[in-house]
């Protein structure tokens, strides 16, 4: 129940071509009267539509396989790690009390550093200056406790 595949342009050239030039039925005054003429290079089809499909578009090796496109990578924790880590160490130079902040932004910027498409520096960075509130915010800890012993 298949049907017949259609010739293709190549063996409909080849058959005009041993036959007869012809008329071309489209432009009759293109031949003056008494003579015959090939029908133009481009157009050896002459039961073919102008706004027919064109082979060429249809089928063969020529067609590039459809690929989607690749997934946008998650968004980046390196930016996040390295505002936590400003925000922790700015509240370290100042009370202790935010050590968790400092925490936090070690967890992220070591996450960040697992992550093959966030940015290494900007981890680094962010591990650094997190790591660096944890030393304030303990410092501070430890003096505040200090100061609340009994004497």
């Amino acid at each position: 129940m298949t049907d017949p595949t259609p010739p293709t342009r190549r063996a409909r050239k080849e058959t005009t071509e041993q036959a007869p030039p012809a008329v071309d039925p489209r432009r009759p005054w293109m031949v003056p009267a008494g003579e015959t003429a090939a029908p133009a290079p481009d157009d050896d089809d002459a039961e073919r539509l102008p706004t027919a499909q064109l082979e060429m578009a249809a089928f063969g090796d020529h067609l590039i396989p459809y690929v989607p496109p690749a997934p946008k990578p998650p968004p980046s924790l390196a930016p996040w790690a390295l505002a936590v880590a400003v925000v922790a160490l700015l509240a370290a130079l100042v009370t202790g009390w935010l050590l968790p902040l400092g925490v936090i932004g070690v967890v992220v910027a070591t996450m960040s550093l697992r992550r093959t498409h966030d940015s290494r520096p900007v981890a680094v960075w962010a591990l650094a200056l997190s790591l660096l509130s944890l030393v304030f915010s303990v410092g501070w800890l430890v003096w505040g406790f200090s100061q609340l012993a009994v004497r």
